[in-house]
C-alpha cells in the first residue's frame, strides 16, 4: 500500500469519522480507522457496529492496499502535523506515515479483521436539504430517552408518508416532533438510535447540500457529499403519540422566547432540590413562574404575555421546558395549557413545523 494526499483534506476526513470510534471498544479493531485505496481515492471508515461513517479523500495511489490504524494516534499525528502532504506506505499492518519534516511507524491491525460495511441498496429513499435535516435533529434528538429500558424510546423515528417527513423523539415525559414537506420520495418508517442521530447531526453541513435517505434490511443510510452515514434500525413500534397532543387549551399565551427562558431559569435555581419542579400560575396577560425549596428558599417571577383563556395553575419540570424553548428558533413562542394535569404544547410563532409536548407534574 502506498498512498499520498493533502494533509488538510485527510485531517478533515478523520475528524468526520473519528467520533464514531469508541474509546473502549469490544473488539480491538473497532478502536481503529479503516483506510484503503478505492477508485483513485482514499476510503476512510469508522464503526462501532451500531453505526458507520464512510468518506473519501482525493489521493495519489501508487500501490493499492488497505489497513486499519489506531484512531487516536492517527488523528493526533495528522492534526498536529503542519506539512502540506502526508503519505502512507507499508505492507501488512505496519504503516510508515511521513511528510516533509516528519515520519513515524504506526502499528495497525490487518484490514481483513475490520467489519464489512456494505452500501444500502434500496428503492425506498427520499432526498432532503442538509440544513433542514440538521435543524430537525438538534430540535428533536434531546427528547429521546437516555436509557434502553424501552429501546424504541432511545431512538428517533423517521416516518415519511404522503410527501411529509416527520422526525419524532420522546422519553414519555416530553415529545418533540419536526415536520418537513418533501418534493418527492418513498414512504417508509425507521427508528434510529438517538446517539447515532446526534452524530449525524454533528457532521451534516449547514447548507443546501442534498441528503439521500435510504432504508433497507433494518438499516438506514444518509448520503451527502463525500460522506455516507449508516445506522442500524431499532426494532419495535413507536408509541402512537398523536393521541396525547392537545386539541384545545384552557389557557394559551405568546411571549418573547428569551423572556420565558429567563423566567424559567430563575425559578429553576430554587427548584433543583425538588426535581426541577416549577409552577405556572396564569392570569390576564400575565404568567407567574415560581419555585420553592425547603432548604434554599423560594422565588416568583412575573412574565408579561399575550394570553387567552381562564386562570390555571400547573407544575412542570423546568429542564424539560428549557429544552423545548432551546429547540425553538423564532423570537416568540406559543405555550398552550390544556389543564393542570394535561399535556402542554410549545411551538414557534410565525414558523411551522415544530411541536414540543411536555407532561405536567402533580401540583401539590
Amino acid at each position: 500500500m502506498k498512498i499520498s494526499c493533502k494533509r488538510e483534506n485527510l485531517a478533515k476526513a478523520l475528524s468526520v469519522v473519528s467520533r464514531m470510534v469508541k474509546s473502549r471498544a469490544t473488539l480491538p479493531v473497532l478502536s481503529n480507522i479503516y483506510l484503503a485505496s478505492e477508485g483513485g481515492q482514499m476510503k476512510i471508515v469508522a464503526t462501532d457496529l451500531e453505526a458507520a461513517v464512510t468518506t473519501w479523500v482525493g489521493a495519489k495511489i501508487d500501490e493499492e492496499g488497505a489497513v486499519t490504524l489506531p484512531a487516536r494516534t492517527l488523528v493526533e499525528y495528522v492534526s498536529s502535523n503542519n506539512d502540506d502532504t502526508i503519505s502512507l506506505e507499508g505492507k501488512n499492518s505496519d504503516m510508515l506515515v511521513k511528510s516533509q519534516h516528519y515520519k513515524a511507524t504506526i502499528k495497525g491491525i490487518p484490514a481483513e479483521e475490520f467489519p464489512i460495511i456494505s452500501n444500502v441498496s434500496s428503492d425506498k429513499s427520499l432526498k432532503i436539504g442538509a440544513a433542514v435535516l440538521k435543524e430537525a435533529i438538534f430540535s428533536v434528538a434531546p427528547s429521546s430517552a437516555l436509557d434502553d429500558t424501552r429501546p424504541v424510546l432511545a431512538g428517533v423515528m423517521f416516518r415519511a408518508k404522503g410527501g411529509i417527513l416527520k422526525i419524532v423523539a420522546t422519553d414519555s415525559y416530553r415529545l418533540a416532533e419536526f415536520t418537513i414537506e418533501l418534493k418527492s420520495g418513498n414512504d417508509f418508517e425507521a427508528i434510529v438510535p438517538s446517539r447515532c442521530v446526534a452524530e449525524l447531526g454533528r457532521i451534516l453541513p449547514q447548507d443546501d447540500t442534498e441528503v439521500e435517505i435510504a432504508y433497507a434490511q433494518g438499516q438506514v443510510q444518509f448520503t451527502f457529499g463525500d460522506i455516507r452515514f449508516m445506522s442500524r434500525q431499532i426494532e419495535g413500534a413507536f408509541p402512537d403519540y398523536e393521541q396525547i397532543i392537545p386539541k384545545g387549551f384552557v389557557y394559551e399565551f405568546t411571549a418573547d422566547k428569551d423572556d420565558v427562558l429567563q423566567a424559567v431559569k430563575m425559578a429553576n435555581i430554587f427548584a433543583r432540590e425538588s426535581g426541577n419542579n416549577i409552577k405556572m400560575k396564569t392570569g390576564d396577560n400575565q404568567v407567574e413562574i415560581s419555585a420553592m425549596s425547603a432548604q434554599v428558599g423560594d422565588q416568583t417571577g412575573s412574565l408579561a404575555v399575550v394570553s387567552k383563556g381562564g386562570t390555571l395553575e400547573a407544575a412542570f419540570n423546568a429542564r424539560y421546558i428549557m429544552d423545548g424553548i432551546a429547540a425553538i428558533e423564532s423570537e416568540d413562542i406559543f405555550f398552550g395549557l390544556a389543564g393542570a394535569l394535561e399535556a402542554a404544547l410549545l411551538r414557534p410563532v410565525g414558523k411551522e413545523g415544530f411541536r414540543y409536548i411536555v407532561m405536567p407534574l402533580r401540583n401539590e
